[in-house]
């Protein structure tokens, strides 16, 4: 694990422990900006580097196995995509919001996930078999909260998922201490959730521009409540369950 600070408990020592003992596919779920793609690709890779895919209805196959495009030369060449970079070397591939990818890609995600003992792919350039080096690993991520919505062939690849409940203590780390707390309660908080980025961008706004004018731009009418209660905590010291 790469962060400045090592989890202790919860969520995020799940994912710690699940990657430490070598578990490579894993879903990771919950409400975002938790830093669920952040954990991907970052922690527990084994070797080589992590290569990214967000899933959308555009997507392509290009995008996950590779495509010809023209070069310099006035021909075409063919370039991996982002499974076979990860399957080439080892490394980790990170498949966003897997819940948005069309049907095409699910079904060419579900071949390029398999067992390494299952998996391979004919170069289109060169007609060689290609399999997933040893080290390779998956980690997807989906803000859906039920994971029957998913597809029982994708939880049938990825029998480990946990649900992502509060931001990294690294994360965290980045906010000034007085935010912290709130921070971490409302990552979770239903329909009034707010979103660490939002707190970022308080934290960082409110330097120039002072805190009302920060809150109002940031969190609208919220912006009341939750700046009495960073108040109210400054000087009882604890952290007010005020329901902004």
């Amino acid at each position: 694990m790469t962060p400045s600070t090592t989890p202790t408990e919860g969520c995020w020592k799940d994912v710690e422990d699940v990657l430490s003992a070598g578990i490579d596919r894993l879903i990771l779920f919950g409400p975002p900006g938790t830093g669920k793609t952040f954990a991907g690709l970052n922690y527990g890779i084994a070797q080589g580097e992590a290569h990214r895919l967000v899933c959308t209805d555009d997507m392509t196959n290009a995008d996950v196995t590779g495509a010809w495009m023209p070069n310099a030369s006035g021909t075409w060449s063919w370039h991996d995509g982002a499974a076979i970079k990860a399957w080439s070397t080892g490394g980790r591939l990170v498949v966003d919001e897997i819940d948005k990818a069309g049907g095409d890609v699910f079904a060419t995600l579900l071949a390029m996930t398999d067992t390494i003992d299952s998996a391979k792919w004919e170069h289109p350039e060169t007609g060689r078999i290609v399999r997933p080096a040893e080290g390779f690993s998956v980690v997807m991520t989906t803000n859906v909260e039920d994971m029957d919505e998913l597809p029982t062939a994708l939880k049938d690849r990825f029998p480990v998922a946990i649900r992502v409940d509060r931001p990294h203590p690294a994360a965290l780390e980045k906010l000034a201490s007085d935010i912290r707390p709130y921070a971490m309660r409302m990552a979770d908080a239903g329909a009034r959730r707010i979103s660490l980025r939002s707190f970022y961008a308080f934290d960082k706004l409110r330097m120039t521009l002072g805190e009302e004018r920060a809150a109002e731009m940031v969190f609208g009418h919220r912006s009341s409540a939750i700046l009495d209660a960073i108040r109210i905590d400054r000087i009882d010291g604890g952290t007010t369950e005020d329901q902004f």
